[in-house]
């Protein structure tokens, strides 16, 4: 107990600070001031409340703390440390210094130890004005307050960035958060009036709905009653925050509760980019519903595949789809499209965030997620980077959270995160990447695999965003293997392709006319002819092999030569069994996607 000597505190609750006649005031300096010894170890906040004889029902319910006013004896030597660092001193010379302080000031005197910290914030103010030039100005009920960029370096927290100023009121904390943001230009031509509604849909509203939640819950972050936002304000994508306090015991908990706030807003308006036919596919949730509610025409007159897939879940919707591909009525057709995903996609749960992510169903053949489940039962693979709804860029680890966490998907390229599904996947072994903002990024993916220690990673990438595919050249080191896997072909460029010729070890062919063109004359061996799958690398086919030894015996494939040109082996379904053939022997499709685009 002794070792806590001279310790005074208040007590503190969501009313305000705990004055001596049990009401509350927001000044500090006028809170009944208490001793430590008086209670001692075994007395939490809540049962010091009681013992001074204090009954508010609705403030034992909530919570009482402690806050800390003067430490004690054997710690006042140490006061003056963190303000000699915001003044310039290195480490050692503040920790002399303050030191010093103890018996120059008399410390071990109540009332100049606080004396002694109000001349410190005096001492740092002064010595910020003289020094150093004003580096910010925020304007506060009608005054300016004019902040000063300490020596403190900038840190990165949960993707935000917390940066420390010095004022007239002391330390001032600037948390900085990139906000999503869709991008729908990517995927949609629109007019610039509608851009601005799709990509800030999610955001507007935001600065209001954080100042009310932060106010009513900032006490259980582990901040004190009287922290303030001095400024919030939206920013080029930012959601920028200005606070007089922030937990320093604990910069993590405060910046996951700032982030759980915005991701708890953004699904308040759900948004996702999905993909069928080559269509993108834009789904709000309106008036607390989520709906498609945008489409672009159908660039895809046939594909074999998707007939199927609908035709097993789509019913007369689906026929009436289909049927409406081979029309110009591009209205009706994205209609229809609009229809189908929220019938067949939303109602069947694909964005069900209470889903189970565990499944061992096959969907397809020769999918992706199968192949690499495949390899998971083979432990060729220690992790995946793989992408799924509400979700965004995930790290799977076995055949069964891999085969969960995708199923049916056709192409995933925007989605918005939950709280209970981010449970669901930690539950079943899924790692989020990003579990408050859901963004989808491979290599940020494939960086934290190998952070984690897995050796053997397969990522994924879709359309567009193969592009990102030769950046993976310099993660990839003595030990860790990366095998990339080319999704989602349909409509990408030829610089695009060019790149996943030079990188990928497994490309779909989807519709693309540039893979057909660039990758399929380089490929050493193909799965499938509807929609082939192009195996580029030995490693691919490993891989591959693998997945088809499910489907048959092993000798069959051992004595495929991998070659390109017309001695290319071609591996094709056949009564459930495989079949062998050369790309010399194979005839014209006559079922394959039209028009290649």
């Amino acid at each position: 107990m002794a070792s806590h000597s001279g310790l005074k505190y208040v007590l503190e609750t969501k009313k305000g600070y705990v004055k001596k006649d049990g009401s509350f005031t927001n000044k500090i300096n006028e809170a009944l001031l208490i001793d430590f010894l008086e209670f001692g170890f075994a007395a939490n906040a809540e049962d010091v409340y009681k013992k001074l004889g204090f009954k508010d029902q609705e403030v034992i319910l909530d919570e009482v703390k402690f806050h800390t006013v003067i430490p004690a004896y054997e710690a006042r030597d140490g006061i003056g440390i963190k303000y000699y660092l915001l003044m310039g001193y290195d480490l050692e010379k503040a920790c002399n210094q303050s030191a010093r302080d103890y018996y120059d000031y008399k410390l071990y005197n109540d009332e100049e130890c606080l004396k002694y910290q109000n001349d410190l914030r005096a001492k740092v103010l002064d010595y910020y004005k003289k020094c150093k030039t004003i580096s910010q100005v925020l304007k506060m009920n009608n005054k300016e307050l004019f902040l000063y960029e300490t020596n403190e370096e900038k840190q990165e927290i949960l993707g935000g960035f917390l940066k420390c100023y010095y004022s007239d009121i002391g330390s001032v904390y600037r948390y900085s958060i990139p906000l999503k943001n869709p991008h729908v230009e990517k995927y949609f031509n629109m007019n610039k009036e509608d851009l601005n509604y799709y990509n800030y849909f999610q955001q507007n509203g935001l600065k209001e709905y954080f100042l009310n939640r932060f106010n009513n819950e900032k006490f259980n972050f582990g901040l004190h009653y009287d922290t303030e936002i001095l400024d919030i304000k939206l920013d080029n994508d930012e959601l920028i925050i200005y606070l007089n306090d922030w937990n320093n015991w604990s910069d993590y908990k405060v910046a996951k509760a700032i982030c759980s706030i915005i991701r708890d807003f953004y699904f308040m308006k759900e948004m996702h980019i999905t993909r069928m036919f080559g269509s993108y596919v834009i789904l709000q949730k309106i008036n607390g519903e989520l709906t498609a509610v945008k489409a672009n025409s159908v660039p895809i007159k046939y594909c074999p595949l998707m007939i199927k897939l609908l035709k097993e879940v789509g019913g007369e919707l689906a026929e009436k789809l289909i049927n409406s591909l081979n029309t110009n009525d591009e209205k009706k057709q994205t209609e229809l499209m609009c229809q189908l995903i929220n019938q067949v996609v939303i109602k069947s749960g694909y964005f069900d965030t209470n889903r189970p992510l565990n499944s061992c169903e096959d969907n397809v053949l020769f999918g992706a997620s199968e192949t690499i489940s495949s390899a998971f039962k083979s432990e060729l693979l220690d992790a995946a980077v793989i992408v799924s709804n509400n979700l965004g860029t995930i790290i799977t680890t076995d055949n069964s959270n891999t085969q969960g966490a995708v199923k049916r998907m056709t192409g995933l390229f925007y989605t918005t995160p939950a709280e209970s599904i981010i449970k669901i996947a930690e539950d079943a072994g899924i790692i989020p990447v990003f579990p408050y903002t859901g963004e989808i990024n491979q290599i940020q993916g494939v960086k934290q695999a190998i952070n984690m220690g897995y050796k053997r990673i397969a990522v994924t990438f879709a359309a567009q965003d193969n592009e990102f595919m030769n950046q993976l050249k310099e993660l990839e080191s003595a030990g860790t293997i990366i095998y990339k896997f080319g999704l989602c072909s349909t409509g990408i460029g030829k610089e695009v392709a060019q790149t996943m010729l030079e990188n990928a070890d497994i490309v779909w062919s989807c519709a693309s006319k540039n893979v057909k063109e660039y990758i399929e004359p380089n490929a050493i061996a193909q799965v499938g002819i509807k929609i082939p799958v192009y195996i580029m690398t030995k490693k691919g086919w490993e891989l591959v092999k693998n997945h088809l030894e499910f489907m048959s015996n092993q000798q069959k494939l051992n004595d495929i030569t991998l070659c390109n040109g017309d001695e290319r082996a071609i591996i094709l379904n056949q009564n459930n069994d495989l079949k062998l053939i050369k790309k010399k022997e194979l005839h014209n499709c006559t079922d394959c996607p039209y028009p290649c685009i």
